[in-house]
């Protein structure tokens, strides 16, 4: 079995064969493989050419109430505790159609999931068709959710299709016209050069997050940022200056404190910058492991768990490094709509930008061969321009 393609292939100086083969493929052949006909119902928009950008960009409207957000965001207290809590900040008209898009994508991802994977085209993707398939348990269980399908190896084909955003759960902003069209909205990447302080911004990965009920939560962890940076603590100075990914996650039906798939933090987590051993399956256990006797290196508080309750409309953004977790969802409570766009700015001092972690190969090679809006092509450049990242490949890499 050939190894699944990975991200950053055009970052790559040499690819085996096949996967080095799809390098030379028009970008129109390699997108309907990516798209198999179970998914043709709605057309998507790496099939779209020149033509379908311009109206997409000037029909327009605000995502966000930008006084609102202006009057919630502090830049000091987004870097001295690793995150900003933006409550209510979409529009009216935001939240529904956000929603309606965040279940448009889920609905493609749960036909991906039903449907016969022998119709897929394998060798358009770079590898033999599997033999092996996903069980009816992994099915039911991925179904209405995401992170769900096992993704530990490429036996059943997951790694392939995920890398190549076959399943809309990774990057679904090239499934669904709104979520591309928040992507490279000029408050989307207003609200990253705010955080980040810089004008220089680009993209790293985009995720739906769909919590369905009964989902049993997701363990405390945070991530890696790479270039020597993940190990030790920083002041918040020297946080500054390194190459840092800004995790924004949007909610558009809000959600409780408790019992609702809500997002829990730990304030100044990030200053500690150990991704390696900041884990644990429960609170109870990170209580009792990683967060026992630390204290925020700035306020000198002990560090401590908060759970968020948000209304509809509500964006988060957090720093790589902060410790985070998922509340377990209800049985009786309904989903938990949410979707992850990260964007990452350059090392202050080198000027390089960390690999990014979720483009898919389609969209590289678009965006390499000027076939996308300029915007996208330059935010896109962390997934096929070697100079900007230094030589690195991978977004991990030191």
């Amino acid at each position: 079995m050939a190894a699944p393609i990975t991200p950053n292939s055009l970052l790559v100086p040499e690819l085996p064969e096949p996967i080095a083969g799809l390098l030379t493929l028009p970008t129109q052949t390699l997108a309907r493989a990516t798209r198999p006909a179970c998914l043709t119902n709605e057309r998507s928009p790496v099939e779209w050419g020149q033509a379908d950008w311009a109206p997409f960009a000037a029909d327009r409207a605000d995502i966000f109430d930008w006084d609102a957000v202006a009057a919630q965001f502090d830049r000091k207290t987004y870097w001295r505790d690793g995150y900003a809590v933006l409550k209510g900040v979409m529009t009216p008209q935001t939240i529904d159609t956000w929603t309606a898009a965040l279940q448009q994508g889920q609905r493609r991802n749960d036909v991906l999931l039903e449907s016969d994977w022998n119709d897929i085209d394998w060798p358009g993707l770079g590898r033999q068709p599997p033999a092996q398939k996903l069980s009816l348990y992994d099915i039911r269980r991925a179904r209405g959710n995401s992170q769900k399908a096992p993704q530990k190896d490429d036996k059943a084909g997951v790694l392939t299709l995920r890398h190549h955003s076959v399943f809309a759960e990774y990057f679904p902003a090239g499934h669904v016209p709104y979520l591309m069209n928040v992507l490279t909205h000029p408050q989307m990447l207003a609200l990253q050069q705010l955080c980040l302080e810089s004008e220089d911004i680009y993209f790293d990965h985009n995720q739906l997050l769909t919590r369905a009920p009964g989902y049993d939560g997701g363990g405390w962890h945070c991530h890696r940022s790479g270039a020597g940076h993940d190990e030790g603590p920083a002041d918040i100075d020297a946080y500054r200056l390194q190459p840092n990914s800004n995790l924004t996650i949007c909610y558009p039906q809000g959600f409780a404190a408790t019992n609702d798939g809500g997002l829990k933090l730990i304030r100044g987590s990030h200053l500690f910058r150990d991704a390696a051993h900041c884990r644990g399956a429960t609170d109870e256990e990170i209580g009792a492991g990683w967060l026992q006797d630390k204290v925020h290196p700035v306020t000198g508080r002990p560090l401590e768990i908060e759970h968020l309750d948000l209304p509809p409309g509500s964006v988060v953004c957090c720093l790589s490094h902060a410790a985070h977790g998922v509340s377990p969802k209800g049985g009786d409570r309904p989903p938990r709509w949410s979707s992850l766009y990260c964007y990452k700015t350059t090392d202050k001092r080198t000027g390089l930008v960390q690999p990014a972690h979720g483009i898919p190969l389609v969209w590289a090679l678009k965006a390499q061969r000027g076939e996308l809006p300029d915007v996208l092509a330059e935010l896109f450049r962390p997934s096929y321009d070697r100079a900007l990242t230094g030589g690195r490949t991978r977004f991990d890499q030191l």
